[in-house]
Parts: C-alpha cells; structure tokens; sequence
C-alpha cells in the first residue's frame, strides 16, 4: 500500500480529572474517538500511532472543559452511525452545557415518541463522550441512568457521569 492511501490515526492517553481518556483523531486533528479505554484499531490499511502533538486541540480544549472554561466544543469530528444515530448525535451535541434531557425527550425531538430505547442504544455508542455531551441524557425522573458500559464497569460508568454533571452544575 502506497504511503499516500495508508490511513494513520494518531492516539494519546489524556490524564482527566475524571480518569485516564484515550484520544484518537486523524492527520487533520479530526476526533474520531475518546473512550475510557484504549483503542483497538485493527483494520487493514490503518495505521495506529501514539502522538501528543496530533492530538493536541482536543487535548487543549478538554483542558478548558475541565478548567470551566470552555461549554462547546468547536474540534471536528468524525462519528460512524446508522443515519438514526447521526440524528441522536446531533441533537446531543445541542444539549447545553449544565443542563440535562431525558431519552424520551429526545426521542419525541426526533419524531420518535416511542423509541426510548433506541436513543439510548445510539448514546450508547457514541464515539466521543463529552466532546458529545452523551452524559446529559438521564432516565426518566432524572436519574442519573448509566453510562460508558461497553468501557467501564456499570457502577464506575455511572460514577463517572455523576461526576461530569456535577461539575457542570446539572446536579
């Protein structure tokens, strides 16, 4: 494969206030994912290096989220989805900063009054938590609801989340 088609993702393990994020993005800096484990790319044709420097605009501004400083996110991303998922995480990326929405809610947003479920599937698999606010979407009745289960362990993924609320003031 030429130098020109092989596809490289830089990655980074960024220190957080709410644990080790591990950062993904592609030559241009586009996010393609932060998760709370490290990431497995095995793709033919991609290449997967460690690079603090590729991945230093997002490692700057989630700098400014955790220092209160920054509420929006303005680093491009790159999310995979079903076109139902896209949907979900646009109108996630439209949540406010210190505020929270129900899966209902957000399911009646979208013309879907009755697909719940389905929102939190989409949330779910959201590949760039807190650039894409996934943790202000609660259960009904306000609860705090889970979170980071495909990562973290249920009663840490949920820890988590109450964490990232309460520092926005969403508690």
């Amino acid at each position: 494969m030429s130098e020109r088609a092989r596809t490289v993702v830089y990655t980074h393990r960024y220190d957080s206030p709410i644990g080790p994020l591990h950062l993904a993005v592609d030559r241009a800096g586009t996010v393609l994912q932060i998760g709370y484990t490290a990431p497995e790319v095995r793709r033919p044709g991609i290449t997967v290096e460690e690079n603090k420097y590729a991945c230093g605009e997002l490692e700057h501004q989630l700098d400014a989220y955790f220092r209160g400083v920054l509420r929006r996110f303005t680093v491009a991303t790159r999310v995979n989805g079903t076109p139902f998922q896209q949907r979900v995480w646009k109108r996630l990326a439209g949540i406010e900063y210190g505020s929270t929405v129900t899966y209902g809610e957000i399911a009646r947003a979208l013309g879907h009054a009755g697909a719940a479920r389905a929102v939190g599937n989409a949330v779910a698999v959201n590949p760039v938590p807190i650039v894409i606010p996934c943790h202000r979407v609660v259960a009904a009745g306000r609860r705090i609801g889970k979170y980071a289960l495909r990562s973290l362990p249920e009663d840490e993924g949920s820890h988590v989340k109450k964490r990232l609320l309460e520092f926005e003031g969403a508690l």
